[in-house]
């Protein structure tokens, strides 16, 4: 086994051996370096965590070790698939929101943490839980992340999750019976809401498609290559599904009933237009951690 420097703790030089999980990590983060592989250094440190079956904080406690073959092996299969520009996220089968492990993979978008503030905006409407169960509908569910996680946080509701995606609407299940809900949630192939009964649910929750056209192929690669079109693509002008969506939630509402959505960034003005022009009120737009404008509430009286 060949050794060579690394770096000098009090005052001595250590010695890792060169196929050493510190030694491994160097050289996957300068391929990704060159692959221009968004964020390398986290990137390479979340695939060793999968290898090691540690977290990234705890790396470094193995650092001097050195990577078996299988280890080895389960680590290039990992980065070929990172380096192909393919998320990390789906790469591991799996990403975290709301402090609990979802699956992920092609079939439905990646949770992203601007979506756990639509979770917690719902959650903190604290009018619409007093009601008697409360009959709450979850649009365009994709991975089942945010009825999932309204229902490990509120039992005593009556949950639909609607996707026009049959293979989303079966990892939502998958989802949904791994995490212990999966009987309290009705899952339905569905066009957004056509077809809902007028004045039937108490609040509407959606993180619908909002990308032009024209931001399309500003997109990150791994975005644009790898997460599905239908969950992202809004139309020309990005309020294609939306200006479907917020009429027929305000149809299927009952009065005083509730729509959470998560919209762009530049979406403020024409969500507030859209969702007064159907007869919402007490429209409010909430700002995201980035300080852009992310999730819409409204009001039907």
């Amino acid at each position: 086994m060949s050794y060579r420097p690394t770096v000098r703790k009090h005052g001595v030089t250590l010695m890792m051996p060169s196929d050493s999980v510190q030694a491994a990590l160097r050289d996957l983060i300068r391929r990704f370096q060159r692959a221009r592989t968004s964020e390398p250094g986290p990137v390479a440190e979340i695939l060793m965590g999968r290898v090691l079956r540690c977290r990234r904080l705890e790396i470094h406690l193995h650092a001097s070790e050195a990577l078996t073959a299988a280890q080895n092996k389960e680590l290039e299969r990992l980065a070929q698939r990172a380096l192909c520009g393919e998320p990390v996220q789906y790469v591991l089968g799996e990403t975290e929101f709301m402090g609990h492990v979802f699956r992920v993979d092609r079939r439905a978008l990646i949770p992203r943490p601007e979506t756990e503030l639509l979770v917690e905006t719902a959650l903190a409407d604290s009018e619409l839980w007093k009601r008697d169960k409360p009959a709450v509908a979850d649009v365009g569910t994709g991975s089942g992340c945010i009825v999932i996680s309204l229902a490990l946080a509120r039992s005593s509701t009556a949950y639909t999750a609607f996707d026009a995606s049959a293979e989303a609407l079966e990892l939502a299940q998958e989802n949904a019976a791994a995490l212990g809900v999966k009987r309290r949630i009705r899952f339905a192939r569905n066009d957004l809401l056509s077809g809902v009964p007028g004045n039937s649910l108490d609040a509407v929750v959606s993180n619908p498609p909002y990308v032009a056209v024209g931001e399309w192929e500003r997109l990150p690669r791994h975005i644009r290559d790898c997460e599905p079109r239908l969950a992202l693509d809004g139309g020309d002008d990005g309020f294609a599904v939306v200006s479907r969506l917020v009429p027929e939630a305000w149809q299927a509402l009952k009065p005083g009933g509730r729509l959470f959505m998560e919209i762009g960034e530049d979406q403020k003005a024409g969500t507030e237009a859209r969702m007064k022009s159907a007869g919402f009120k007490k429209i409010r737009v909430l700002k995201d951690l980035a300080k852009h404008d992310r999730i819409a509430v409204g009001e039907k009286p």
